[in-house]
């Protein structure tokens, strides 16, 4: 029996932050009357659905990881909130905007074609559910493609394993012996949590990573208070600074202080906490001058040094690179080695060959047993969602044969050759708080379907337009570190995969005004076509 298809105005995949915002402004901006929002989990939450894992949290504070028209009561008492807490807040939200209801789970887009003659999207569940859509927005997520490398053995291994981002909710690891591979975000804050219930936990690293406390902490009613005052001031910080986390950037080169000021910097705003602070509040160049860079990297090997009491493993978790790729935090990170069930094991020259059914086999023929592996092995990031979906457009092209060589998206929210495709956090949107950045796009993306129900025609990208944009996305990563460390934001963390910048270095702020350049002059980088 063949399933009906639901004509909708609008199917906007994914149920985070990216997805209910477009969902609201679908709804309750445009006033279309049929949105329909999937989402593969059992309830929303998107990333934060997902990333469930001991010591899950935002690295961005509480008071600018939400959209910035929300000012009800806040219903948080901490700097930061964990993954729970972030789940709970995106239903809360959803239930606030009334898009809730629009929302159908448990369902993975499989394919989405569009049909030239009926101009509508053609999409189709793992479920079966088959939806004819006039717009079709994909607020998939940079991270929610877990990858883990293909070692041998992988599915002989006795005790249990997964990747991070699929953590069991039931898993109690009183007096077992855990393996956690990845010193990544994932790898340092579960690392950082575990110890204390585990019975061992080995730490397997390729690379040291420079690793800031965040130093998470209540917030109180008073300061609460002086925060809900004061919001007006910390949006036009946060929209006007070039990462928009909320707090005034440093505006020193790092090279024009004394030692003295120098040091007294980093100390200050390392005991604040928070690794996008860190890098981006104490000196304006630590990003883009290598010699900068290097004084930053230096202070917190010091750190290292100083908190890690056997020396082999101090020397060993010592970054010897430039400081860069996305800038990690976790509370007690460094501290955890101090205990004499936490161990870390140096896969850089010495890599893991094997999964065994007891643990883990490295090349020299060393073996670990555990009882869990714990991949924290990252994600094939913001294009990676993508892989999962047969997406075709204009002429039957495939998208993923558009981004054979390099992923790009104009602004990163359009594709040419695909209309009324719209991907909200795509590859060459801006590298900033991530809800600032989705709530510009959603809003641009809303402008841009309001423009084309206007006019009566579809819109997509313009392809010259859209090769420009890729080509200032690459020529401004160039200018800074982040071009010269391996890592997710450069592509480069998957095997086979073409190293480019998957994000708009160049800032918030420039990134809002270019848009709003665009939307003033009615769009001259796009296609509006019959």
């Amino acid at each position: 029996m063949t399933a009906s298809v639901e004509t909708v105005d609008a199917v906007v995949v994914g149920g985070g932050f990216g997805g209910i915002r477009t969902v609201d402004l679908f709804k309750n901006k445009l006033g279309l009357d049929k949105v329909v929002g999937i989402e593969k989990g059992k309830a929303l939450g998107g990333t934060w659905y997902w990333n469930q894992y001991p010591g899950a949290q935002t690295d961005t504070e509480t008071w600018v990881y939400r959209f910035s028209d929300d000012r009800s009561a806040p219903n948080w008492n901490s700097r930061y909130l964990k993954a729970e807490q972030l789940q709970e807040q995106i239903h809360d939200t959803a239930e606030k905007s009334g898009v809730l209801d629009n929302y159908i789970f448990d369902n993975s887009v499989v394919s989405a074609h569009y049909d030239e003659e009926s101009k509508r999207w053609n999409i189709v569940t793992d479920k079966g559910r088959q939806f004819a859509a006039t717009y079709l927005v994909t607020a998939l997520g940079i991270l929610t493609n877990p990858y883990v490398p293909d070692w041998p053995g992988k599915d002989v291994f006795e005790g249990e394993a997964f990747h991070s981002a699929r953590w069991p909710k039931d898993l109690d690891l009183t007096d077992k012996r855990v393996a956690v591979i990845g010193t990544g975000p994932s790898g340092s804050q579960i690392a950082a949590t575990i110890h204390p219930l585990a019975k061992e936990v080995t730490v397997f690293q390729r690379r040291a990573q420079y690793v800031v406390p965040i130093n998470n902490r209540e917030v109180d009613e008073a300061e609460k208070q002086e925060i809900v005052a004061n919001y007006d001031a910390i949006w036009d910080t946060v929209f006007t600074s070039r990462f928009a986390m909320g707090f005034v950037e440093g505006s020193k080169s790092a090279l024009e202080v004394s030692e003295a000021e120098r040091q007294e910097v980093y100390e200050r705003v390392w005991n604040k906490g928070g690794g996008f602070r860190f890098f981006f509040e104490t000196f304006a160049d630590i990003a883009t001058n290598e010699e900068a860079n290097e004084t930053a990297g230096d202070f917190v090997r010091g750190k290292i040094a100083s908190i890690v009491k056997d020396p082999k493993t101090a020397e060993l978790l010592q970054p010897t690179g430039l400081y860069g790729g996305r800038p990690l935090s976790a509370d007690g990170y460094y501290e955890a080695f101090n205990e004499p069930h936490v161990s870390l094991v140096d896969i850089s020259e010495n890599e893991i060959a094997e999964i065994t059914p007891t643990g883990v086999k490295l090349e020299d023929g060393q073996t670990f047993d555990v009882d869990v592996i714990v991949y924290a092995t990252g994600f094939d990031g913001v294009d990676g969602a993508y892989r999962n979906i047969d997406v075709t457009g204009r002429g039957g092209v495939k998208l993923f044969d558009v981004w054979k060589d390099e992923s790009n998206a104009l602004y990163g929210v359009s594709v040419s050759g695909f209309p009324n495709l719209f991907t909200v956090t795509g590859p060459g949107g801006p590298f900033a708080n991530m809800l600032p950045t989705i709530e510009l796009q959603t809003g641009f993306i809303a402008q841009l379907v309001e423009e084309a129900q206007a006019r009566q025609q579809p819109v997509d990208a313009n392809a010259e337009a859209q090769v420009r944009w890729s080509e200032t996305v690459q020529e401004i990563s160039k200018l800074t570190v982040f071009d010269k460390v391996k890592s997710w934001i450069q592509n480069d963390n998957i095997e086979g995969k073409k190293k480019y910048s998957a994000f708009f270095l160049g800032g918030l702020q420039t990134y809002d005004s270019k848009l709003n350049e665009e939307a003033a002059a009615k769009y001259p980088s796009f296609e509006f076509s019959a």
